[in-house]
């Protein structure tokens, strides 16, 4: 951190109109910032980085430390219906939770969108910082996709905003940003540079398009490095060799693109069900969206700071008695189907990473709450959400007819072409796929309510 990162985190009252800062020891000169040093003219003294912690220090010491500021008491933004996959707001809390009341009450994306994007980030920071006490230690890193029906739900904002606020608190060596990789042997080369690494991809089908082309090793590269820090290709004209790479992944697309973009490479290897998938509606409220105080921008930083003095040099985190037991039993009775693949691992991954965020060094039982809460919502998303696999346009439209009517209910003709964006395959395949599910009784036409639902089996 350099000298007005300090000064924002530990004095953030002194931060006065003009952008320049009260002296903190004498209450009254106005600071001279400099590059290394600020100086105070009332004291007639130079402040270094480490004089200014020293100082802080003391003032902790002493009892006058900078209270936490509270939490900003703007609620969350519900989405637009409480349908299926609505997003559990009451978890968010600490350091993410501030962070998403306040981006989301000033820009238009939902809050669930900057919550997870700050989580991915700070899972990255901490990878090799702390891990739940047990023989397996699974890093907290996410592979985050976001998820919205269209450029309305400001997917890209919450990523931009989110690493802009990262990488203005942290230097490059600790949190590294990669915009883009088009095979395993440029993210070798990338990771030469920092291990640590969260990739960013505005489009995902983007990423998914290179994972397709021939001989790439891409796909098999990233799978592996979910769960482990190193991965091997060696061939004729490659060589590539990743280790200890700290990876975690932050994305968007729309539900659509999502629903039909993979092959069966993907499914095959189990990368679609490494990803953590969050849905959200974002609402067009600001024309031009005002700037956030600095104050406010200040006070989220030192609860970053916060986060980071808990965690300190890293260590193991323990799991209450009482806490374990619940998640125990969740484990034990988790549904065991394709949507429910390596949710156990991660409750594993988010449970740590919950605990700091709120500033803990122990999972407690309202930690694995939260895990499990989590981890119950992302099993509906998925299976609201799954993949369509099919290599038909005709059949593709048919499961989306069946998954819209069993998500939303009766729904008009109108109703039904919007959600299943029927003009994008054409009307003659919607007119035709409806046709064939009418056929087959499995939706029928309800004449009273002239809607279309679906059949009881």
């Amino acid at each position: 951190m350099n000298i007005t990162d300090i000064l924002l985190a530990g004095w953030p009252k002194n931060l006065r109109t003009d952008g320049t800062f009260t002296c903190p020891a004498c209450g009254k000169g106005v600071l001279t910032v400099g590059d290394g040093a600020a100086h105070c003219p009332g004291e007639n003294r130079e402040f270094t980085t480490g004089d200014l912690l020293t100082l802080l220090q003391q003032s902790r010491s002493n009892g006058t430390e900078p209270k936490t500021p509270p939490k900003q008491e703007v609620p969350p933004r519900q989405s637009k219906t409480e349908s299926p996959g609505a997003f559990p707001h009451e978890v968010m809390s600490g350091f993410a939770g501030n962070f998403a009341s306040l981006f989301s009450s000033y820009t238009e994306a939902p809050a669930q969108f900057y919550y997870f994007s700050a989580m991915t980030m700070l899972g990255n920071v901490l990878a090799d910082k702390i891990v739940v006490e047990s023989q397996i230690a699974t890093q907290p890193r996410l592979y985050c996709l976001l998820l919205g029906e269209s450029a309305d739900d400001r997917k890209s904002t919450a990523i931009s905003q989110t690493v802009k606020f990262f990488l203005d608190f942290f230097t490059r060596k600790d949190f590294g940003v990669c915009h883009g990789v088009g095979s395993a042997e440029g993210l070798q080369k990338r990771l030469e540079e920092n291990n640590k690494l969260l990739l960013c991809f505005d489009e995902f089908k983007a990423f998914v398009a290179k994972c397709k082309i021939e001989s790439s090793v891409l796909l098999p590269c990233l799978t592996t490095l979910f769960e482990s820090g190193c991965y091997e290709s060696r061939t004729k004209t490659s060589d590539i060799s990743i280790q200890n790479a700290q990876i975690s992944i932050l994305g968007a697309s729309t539900v659509p693109t999502y629903e039909t973009m993979w092959s069966s490479q993907f499914t095959d290897i189990g990368f679609i069900n490494r990803l953590w998938i969050v849905t959200g509606h974002g609402e067009r409220r600001f024309s031009i969206p005002p700037k956030i105080p600095v104050t406010d921008i200040s006070n989220l930083r030192y609860d970053l700071q916060a986060v980071l003095q808990t965690v300190g040099t890293g260590f193991e985190m323990p799991v209450d008695k009482d806490a374990e037991e619940i998640y125990h039993t969740w484990y034990m009775n988790l549904d065991h189907s394709v949507h429910s693949r390596r949710l156990d691992g991660y409750a594993l991954r988010l449970m740590p990473l919950l605990a700091v965020n709120d500033r803990k060094r122990v999972i407690d039982l309202e930690t694995v709450k939260k895990a499990i809460r989590l981890c119950d919502w992302q099993l509906e998303v998925r299976k609201l959400h799954d993949p369509i696999d099919s290599d038909s346009v005709l059949a593709r439209m048919e499961e989306k007819i069946r998954r819209t009517l069993r998500a939303r209910g009766a729904l008009t003709e109108r109703e039904l072409k919007q959600a299943t964006h029927a003009n994008r395959d054409g009307l003659w395949v919607f007119a035709q796929a409806k046709q064939n599910l009418v056929k087959a009784c499995e939706i029928a036409w309800n004449r009273g309510e002239k809607r279309y639902e679906t059949v009881d089996a």
